[in-house]
């Protein structure tokens, strides 16, 4: 088992970085840029706030202010006291609270961007969101989906599977970038973040996700 896990460790390391103009071809209306939720209630306030987060807030920046013209997707993660989910995690990201707010500094790059898109999930997975399904309907001509965030083997992974999963059903020719230093997830417990993201980066990847170690302006 060790063993194993040392290969996929490996694996991973030895993976390349990408231009972004490798990836739009100069084609900025067929690439999209996916946040999700980095809101404070996953950084800064309440139960499932982690500091680990911290290290992926500017990487996400540089990403998204290095092309403008590219559409964007901010997941905001919004419960009510009643959601179903919090049977399974703590109260987290109660509408109309903190919680809810995306982190100050992810929040200054929605200000003025007509290609924003600004959208809230009751699960952990953001396909699902009924105003995500609008989006995407309305999209359809989107080629490439970059998706950055947290938690990586929660949010992210849950969309970018059921992303992907989608696009093998019909047979459709797109392509998921995840580059890993815009993702991150938590350490508590047995949870511990090192072997989740591992874990999940190498699901990911042996689904035909596009895994890069970051792609550069």
């Amino acid at each position: 088992m060790i063993e194993i896990l040392e290969n996929i460790k490996k694996e991973l390391e030895e993976l390349d970085s990408i231009k972004l103009e490798e990836i739009t071809k100069g084609k900025t209306d067929k690439t999209a840029i996916i946040v999700v939720d980095m809101v404070k209630g996953f950084y800064n306030v309440g139960a499932l706030a982690s500091p680990r987060v911290e290290a992926v807030i500017e990487p996400i920046i540089n990403l998204v202010k290095a092309n403008d013209k590219l559409n964007k997707v901010f997941f905001v993660d919004s419960h009510t006291e009643s959601s179903e989910e919090l049977k399974c995690y703590p109260a987290h990201c109660i509408e109309n609270t903190e919680e809810e707010e995306l982190i100050e500094e992810i929040n200054e790059l929605t200000k003025g961007d007509k290609n924003i898109a600004i959208i809230k999930k009751n699960s952990i997975n953001g396909f699902h969101a009924p105003d995500f399904k609008k989006w995407f309907e309305q999209n359809s001509e989107i080629e490439n989906f970059i998706v950055t965030g947290v938690c990586t083997n929660i949010c992210v992974e849950t969309f970018v599977m059921s992303l992907i999963t989608y696009f093998n059903q019909f047979n459709l020719n797109k392509k998921i970038i995840v580059p890993m230093n815009t993702v991150e997830t938590y350490d508590f417990g047995n949870h511990n973040a090192e072997l989740m993201n591992m874990m999940s980066f190498f699901k990911m990847k042996s689904n035909g996700v596009i895994l890069v170690k970051e792609i550069l302006k």
